[in-house]
């Protein structure tokens, strides 16, 4: 099965709780739809082009690069963001009372295209398509949360809240996406060969941010570590402190799953693996369908007392304390708790078999269907993809 072959075949549109008004307000909202664009460097152009200040704009949250996206964007009534460019378009769609937050968010609407499957692969996985839309299927966070994620699977922000500073600092100048380019590759590697040798890490350092973050280093040694981390990006900070409570909460879930009755199998994250379900036991499933659990932060409420268990344990394991989630030390993001459903069911799922156009003699399936905010097409897909539902 290929997923994304075209960009088109990936298609997705936010749904929201509000229409815009026709009647003037104090914020506009406008629509921008995209292909080949993340959000963030879209709106950036289109601010550029309509001397629009970004900060002034909001969303409600990023939309994949390989992908048709839809999604909505709001700015003070006085700017007005209309404008297109290649591969992006933002249109006027009405006006509102307030900023876009993510409380008016209600979910997003799917619209995929499955490519390259065999008559058998098709027909089971239009199967467990279907059956998923009974069943529902458990709400981890993909891996598109975890892109900053290395290597060896260390997470900057747990050093962060293990208070080891410079550690964390000497990650940061070294760590390199595995699809990153040759050239970057031995660059990153050489500054974490050369740490501690500032005069030497010079040249390596062509980042605006390194070069600053050198600076200070050169000046104080490590004991300017916790300066650098402070000029790190709030944006880029906050999504590294989401990665990793993102891979508690899936690790919570999925351990207490572990213990639990039900026809269960594994599915490969970035991360590792975590438990999916074919089936669980009615009240285990009512349960988990009610009863959100809370991401990690050191304002979260108690758990039950079994979930509560497998999490305690958790942390023990990892070697750090629910208190150490506040960091004072970093001002510029922090750990937010929020509750997230445990188990999502799919809305109006669609599902049609068809000749494939692009791979001839394959079968291709055209699927949709609606999910609330938070969660991913991509781990229904998943969900789909692993095990007969029968022979």
């Amino acid at each position: 099965m290929r997923i994304k072959a075209k960009p088109d075949d990936f298609a997705v549109e936010e749904v929201i709780h509000f229409t815009p008004s026709k009647k003037e307000g104090p914020f506009r909202v406008y629509k921008l739809e995209k292909s080949g664009w993340n959000t963030s460097d879209a709106i950036r152009d289109a601010a550029a082009k309509k001397k629009v200040p970004f900060k002034e704009i909001r969303t409600l949250g990023k939309k994949d690069r390989h992908a048709l996206t839809v999604q909505h964007v709001s700015t003070p009534a006085e700017f007005d963001l209309t404008c297109r460019g290649e591969g992006y378009s933002v249109s006027f769609a009405g006006f509102s009372a307030k900023h876009l937050e993510p409380a008016v968010l209600k979910g997003n609407r799917f619209s995929l295209v499955l490519r390259d499957m065999g008559e058998r692969e098709a027909r089971l996985t239009a199967a467990r398509l279907e059956h998923t839309a009974l069943e529902g299927f458990a709400n981890y966070f993909d891996d598109q949360r975890f892109g900053n994620v290395g290597s060896k699977g260390e997470f900057l922000a747990e050093i962060l809240v293990k208070r080891r500073f410079c550690t964390a600092l000497r990650k940061y100048f070294s760590f390199c996406h595995p699809d990153a380019p040759v050239y970057l590759k031995k660059r990153k590697a050489a500054l974490a060969e050369k740490w501690g040798k500032w005069e030497e890490m010079v040249p390596f350092c062509t980042e605006p941010l390194l070069g600053k973050m050198l600076s200070i280093l050169r000046k104080k040694g490590e004991d300017g570590a916790r300066d650098c981390l402070k000029l790190i990006p709030a944006e880029e900070m906050g999504m590294y402190f989401s990665s990793y409570s993102s891979f508690l909460w899936n690790e919570t879930l999925s351990r207490f799953l572990s213990g639990e009755d039900g026809d269960y199998f594994e599915i490969e994250l970035k991360t590792g693996p975590v438990l999916q379900y074919r089936e669980m036991p009615g009240e285990l499933f009512s349960r988990l369908s009610s009863e959100p659990l809370p991401t990690v932060g050191p304002d979260m409420p108690a758990l039950p007392p079994d979930m509560g268990k497998v999490f305690s344990g958790l942390l023990a394991e990892r070697g750090v304390r629910l208190s150490k989630f506040r960091m004072k030390e970093i001002g510029q993001a922090y750990f937010a708790s929020f509750p997230r459903r445990c188990v999502v069911v799919p809305g109006d799922l669609k599902c049609e078999r068809e000749e494939d156009p692009l791979f001839p003699g394959k079968l291709a399936i055209r699927t949709g269907f609606f999910l609330p905010r938070g969660s991913y097409a991509t781990m229904l897909l998943k969900t789909a993809a692993a095990g007969p539902v029968t022979g």
